[in-house]
């Protein structure tokens, strides 16, 4: 069978590849002029950055991984972010560390105000109040924990060891791939069947309006100073962006002693996070 897929992240290259390794003819089609729809990384002044902002692998689910794995090496990333509050620099997620660094226990109160509201307020775009259960009930239960992850109890907490471009380049082999198409031009390829994971609503041709999806500004900037922790998070309202990270982080695995931690932090505190 001649199959048509339309988008090429994650969704649409693992459906290449099931469908190639069924005995299907398959080709994408990509609007954008790279591979990996938001995944997508690649190099700036010799580092590695996530072009659509970190992605974290994690996952219970061995199936998935042990596919994964056939293309790509890991190395281990927990993600530990740190916070910017009204309280000062915490770690996250909440848990007994921070406890310790606050000299005292939050209220489940002062826990969202603190640490959630202003953060997602700026995440979403909307009050607090109007964000969907789904959304804030993701606060994750780590309190009793010493020093968790924020995805804390998943099996698999990696990072694919060359990038995900690397990775999802691995597996494309094989599969031709069109970049930098014109929104319409799959549909003038004949197949016998079409996989669409592009956007529904330009799917129906904005038939019935554009979706209100939530878009971000990334700037990347260049230092040689190093961020205290690979991802600081801004849970200020009186400060407009979501998070500052360092990409640096992301492409090997760092050691670091809290003592050291500890004295970056005095050092140079929050002022020259990279965007």
């Amino acid at each position: 069978m001649k199959i048509k897929i339309v988008g090429c992240g994650l969704s649409g290259i693992t459906t290449a590849i099931l469908l190639k390794e069924k005995g299907h003819d398959v080709r994408i089609f990509e609007q954008r002029s790279h591979i990996g729809g938001n995944c997508y990384d690649s190099y700036l002044n010799n580092t590695l950055i996530h072009n659509y902002g970190p992605h974290l692998f994690h996952t219970n689910d061995d199936e998935v991984f042990h596919f994964l794995s056939r293309y790509t090496e890991w190395f281990p990333f927990y993600n530990r972010p740190l916070g910017n509050t009204n309280l000062g620099i915490i770690s996250l997620p909440y848990s007994k560390k921070t406890i310790k660094e606050l000299g005292r226990e939050l209220t489940q109160e002062e826990i969202i105000n603190i640490i959630f509201k202003g953060y997602s307020e700026k995440q979403w775009g909307v009050p607090f109040d109007q964000i969907p259960a789904s959304i804030t009930n993701r606060i994750p239960k780590t309190k009793d924990c010493d020093n968790p992850s924020w995805y804390e109890g998943e099996k698999y907490q990696c990072l694919p060891k060359q990038g995900y471009t690397a990775m999802m380049q691995n597996m494309l082999q094989d599969i031709p791939v069109e970049l930098g198409c014109k929104p319409d031009e799959w549909l003038y390829y004949k197949a016998d069947l079409a996989v669409y994971t592009g956007r529904i609503d330009e799917y129906y041709k904005f038939t019935y309006g554009k979706l209100p999806y939530r878009t971000l500004d990334f700037v990347h900037r260049t230092s040689r100073d190093r961020q205290i922790n690979p991802i600081i998070n801004q849970n200020k309202s009186s400060v407009l962006f979501t998070r500052s990270y360092d990409h640096g982080y992301f492409s090997e695995k760092h050691e670091r002693s809290e003592e050291h931690t500890s004295e970056l932090q005095s050092r140079f505190g929050i002022s020259y996070a990279v965007f």
